[in-house]
This record gives structure tokens, C-alpha cells and sequence, in this order.
């Protein structure tokens, strides 16, 4: 059977959720047994699993009893984790970049076209009764009905609900994040504009959920004033993460630099993106927008010979400790994970980092403080690789005030 790093985690209080691959792990949390697990399934339902290929996106009830998963083969997936099994699954229209569930526990699932979509948990057996009003601005085919709640001109790369649940705040490939009423996403409240390359992570800190924290390609984190679109203040972050980011992409050719014709090369660009609006309204339901990671690759490097460092900010976090606010980042790439103070006085806060030695796929926090990191521990050249802890694919950190 293939080794797959794990990809992400759910803490709840009685079970951990981890996901590997196209596997899911349900773990006890006081004994840490295994509960639950496909790798245990029949061969057929194993087949099912490896056939959906790795699980790209996932998003966990409120409660945590249900969850929510879509692979390479754009299937929605209900799973009970009470017993780990599939409760429905139903065909995307397009492949999606983020799930989360509403605390009625609908499902919205954001994709590569753009746009938002309310999937209930359970499909309905009766005739379609919803709300169609909203199909008219649909630019693909609706296979399974969902409703939409709004659509982006570019591809969506991440969204989420205020605490209340009156607004939904959506982050795309062309910099822009915006604040939409929920569930009338037509009704815009506000734009918070002023990045310069992508928005990959968003976040509302719990301890201050009317301010905005969002990251992507640029050199620095911004805090906004989500509700009125007023950028707060830019933290730089980018010289303290940059020594860390030890996974580089291969230094790509410009199409400029193949067929000797720069300013072609340069003007088809500019034109493709003058009509990228026009032609989202205009694909054919077979055509997919290009990979994200791709493009996000190509518009922020620092090339170092034959490779470069691609900055993307992975995940954003937060949590109080002895009455201090700590925001906590991760990078893709590098094998720290990183804390400051967001205080309200300091612009250019002191950034400390813990380094794991190998690359951090991804990372869960508790409200305590507890971080649980996710490694990639067969890198090639992770500094704490050894015969004792090569399978330790996950490492439990507690922060304090001054260290870890």
C-alpha cells in the first residue's frame, strides 16, 4: 500500500480526524487507538477510495459528527463518523478549492469557476423545490442542484463565515477579498483591496472577529477592518520566513524566452487577462481553469539558479495565552511555523518561529495554545530525519508567552 503524508487534522473531543491520501483515520482522543479507519475497508470500498484519489478538500460539522470530502474526481462525499461511513455522495460541478460547513450544517463548497455553493447534508429524494431564481448566473452546468450563493470573475482560493454567520468573506486569484451578506451573496457589504498578488489564507482571530488577517503571495500579512474594507495595518514576514522554505519549484521559461518574441509573449498575457472575466462566462462545461498552484508559482518567486522560492501563506491561526493575542502563519514549503503578538500599538511585531526540520504540510490549533503540525517526514533532506523518529508524521507544540 502507498505511504501518504497526512494532509489534515480535526481535533474534536472525542475523536481526532486525520486524513492521508484518499484515507481517513478516526483516532480515540485519550488513548489515541485507532477507531475507525478505510484502510481497513473491503477491497471494493479500498478501490472506491484510491479511485477518488487524494482528498483535496474537507470540512468538519460543527459538532463533529459529519464529514465533508471532494477528491480528484469532483464527488462530494458525506461521511458519519460515528462509523466512518459514506452517507451520500454527489457530483461538483467543477473542482473545489475549500469547504466548510454552516452551523445548520449545509455545506458550502467554493471551486475553480469561482463561484459558492450550499449543498444540504442529506440530497433531497423528492422533486427539485429550491430556489432557481439564482440559475441564471450560474456559468456551468448544476448537476446536483445546489444553490448557488455567489460567484467571483476569478478562481476562488479560500472563504469563510463570520461567527454569526451573516456574512461570508471570499478570497480569489486576483487579489481581491470580499464581503458578501450570507446567504444573499449577491448583496456586497465591502471590498478589502490592497493585496498585490494572490490571497491564499484568511482568518478572524477569535480573540478580536471584526478584524481580518489575510496573507497570500505578497511580502507581508495585512489586518483589515473586514466590515468597512480599511486595511489596518501590513506586517512584513517575508525575510523571517524566507531562510525556512526549503521545498523550491523548478525555475519555469517565460514563453518569451522559447520563441525569442518577448513582446508577444508579454501582449498575449495581457490580453488573456483583459478577458479573463468575459471567458469564465464563456467555457464549455468540459474546460477547467488552469491549476492554481501553477499560477500561483509563477507570479511570486526569487529565483536561486536553476530553482526559486515561492512564497504562498498556507494557513493563518489564533489563540490567547496569559491575555496576549497570538496570530500563528504557515508558509508552504517551510518547516517552521511562526507566532507574533497583534497588539494594537505594534506594526512591525516580533516574529519568532519553531523549526521542525522538515516541511509542514499543514497545522491545527487549539484554543489552549496546543499546535498539532503535520510533516512531510520523507522529504529529502529534512534535517531531523532519523531511524527513531522517521515516521513521526505529527508533532504536538505548546506555546507560552516567550517560547515554545
Amino acid at each position: 500500500m502507498p505511504r501518504y503524508p497526512h494532509t489534515r487534522l480535526f481535533n474534536h473531543p472525542h475523536r481526532l480526524v486525520v486524513l492521508s491520501g484518499p484515507h481517513i483515520q478516526l483516532l480515540d482522543t485519550e488513548t489515541g487507538h485507532v477507531l475507525h479507519t478505510t484502510a481497513n475497508f473491503t477491497e471494493q470500498d479500498k478501490d472506491a477510495c484510491f479511485k477518488s484519489g487524494p482528498i483535496r478538500c474537507a470540512g468538519i460539522s460543527r459538532e463533529g459528527r459529519y464529514l465533508a470530502t471532494a477528491g480528484d474526481d469532483k464527488r462530494l462525499k458525506i461521511w458519519d463518523l460515528e462509523s466512518l461511513t459514506v452517507l451520500s455522495a454527489r457530483e461538483l460541478a467543477k473542482k473545489p478549492t475549500s469547504i466548510e460547513f454552516t452551523k445548520s450544517n449545509d455545506i458550502l463548497v467554493s471551486d475553480k469557476f469561482g463561484d459558492v455553493f450550499k449543498y444540504p447534508l442529506h440530497p433531497s429524494a423528492g422533486p427539485d423545490i429550491r430556489d432557481k431564481s439564482n440559475d441564471v448566473l450560474i456559468s456551468h452546468e448544476n448537476p446536483s442542484g445546489a444553490e448557488l450563493v455567489l460567484g467571483h470573475a476569478s478562481l476562488l482560493t479560500t472563504f469563510l463565515l463570520a461567527p454569526d454567520e451573516q456574512f461570508i468573506i471570499t478570497s480569489d486569484r486576483d487579489e481581491h477579498i470580499r464581503v458578501s451578506w450570507y446567504p444573499q451573496g449577491y448583496t456586497i457589504e465591502s471590498y478589502c483591496l490592497g493585496h498585490e498578488k494572490y490571497v491564499s489564507a484568511i482568518h478572524l482571530p477569535i480573540f478580536a472577529p471584526a478584524i481580518l488577517v489575510s496573507g497570500g503571495g505578497d511580502l507581508d500579512l495585512k489586518v483589515w477592518d473586514w466590515m468597512t474594507g480599511r486595511l489596518e495595518r501590513n506586517i512584513s514576514v517575508f525575510t523571517t520566513v524566507e531562510p525556512f522554505i526549503k521545498v523550491k519549484a523548478q525555475t519555469r521559461k517565460h514563453e518569451s524566452q522559447d520563441d525569442g518574441e518577448s513582446g508577444e509573449g508579454t501582449s498575449k498575457a495581457k490580453g488573456r487577462r483583459k478577458n479573463k472575466a468575459k471567458g469564465k462566462r464563456h467555457r464549455t462545461s468540459s474546460q477547467e481553469p488552469e491549476d492554481s498552484s501553477v499560477q500561483l508559482a509563477e507570479e511570486s518567486t526569487r529565483t536561486f539558479g536553476a530553482t526559486e522560492t515561492v512564497f504562498v501563506v498556507h494557513r493563518i491561526g489564533s489563540f490567547v495565552s496569559r491575555s496576549e493575542n497570538h496570530i500563528v502563519f504557515s508558509a508552504v514549503g517551510a518547516t517552521a511555523i511562526f507566532e507574533f503578538l497583534l497588539a494594537e500599538n505594534d506594526d512591525q511585531p516580533k516574529i519568532r518561529h519553531f523549526d521542525f526540520g522538515n516541511p509542514v504540510i499543514d497545522f491545527t490549533l487549539l484554543g489552549d495554545g496546543t499546535i498539532w503540525a503535520l510533516l512531510d517526514a520523507d522529504y529529502p533532506g529534512g534535517a531531523h530525519v532519523t531511524t527513531d523518529n522517521r515516521h513521526k508524521l505529527v508533532r504536538e507544540i505548546r506555546w507560552s508567552t516567550d517560547q515554545v
